[in-house]
């Protein structure tokens, strides 16, 4: 699957956090993204389709998020990765609640490509040569 047709969904109570990690996202090629402030936001865009990878925050509702998505069939097998500075006790709630991998902040480029590289897959070379002349927002 190419990042341009990958369906991704960011979820973060900060709007700013929500902005820099969807232009980020873009700059590294995805084009189909969408963003919610609170988890039952995002629980209800995922029960309307389908999302190839969830990017959460883990205060304010994250782990709630996980937990939702782990137990509710036919979301249980999506991609969630949390985003969040990682400490020893939020690796290991995340961990039980089933977290795909975390997406340590604050978090760069290099870092965020790494996990699109992990559950989507590389872009095509034209995306790889326009990203490389597009700022990152981190």
């Amino acid at each position: 699957m190419h990042r341009r047709d990958a369906r991704l969904l960011v979820v973060d109570d900060s709007p700013l956090s929500r902005v820099a990690t969807h232009h980020a996202l873009r700059a590294l090629g995805c084009r189909v993204i969408d963003e919610a402030g609170e988890y039952p936001r995002a629980l209800e865009l995922m029960g309307e389709q389908h999302y190839d990878l969830v990017i959460s925050n883990w205060k304010n509702g994250g782990r709630e998020l996980l937990q939702l998505i782990r137990h509710t069939p036919g979301l249980a097998s999506t991609p969630v990765v949390i985003a969040t500075p990682v400490t020893a006790e939020v690796v290991a709630e995340a961990s039980e609640a089933g977290v795909s991998a975390f997406l340590p902040r604050p978090f760069g480029a290099q870092t965020l490509e790494e996990v699109l590289r992990i559950f989507i897959g590389k872009r095509s070379p034209a995306e790889s040569a326009r990203a490389s002349s597009r700022a990152f927002v981190s």
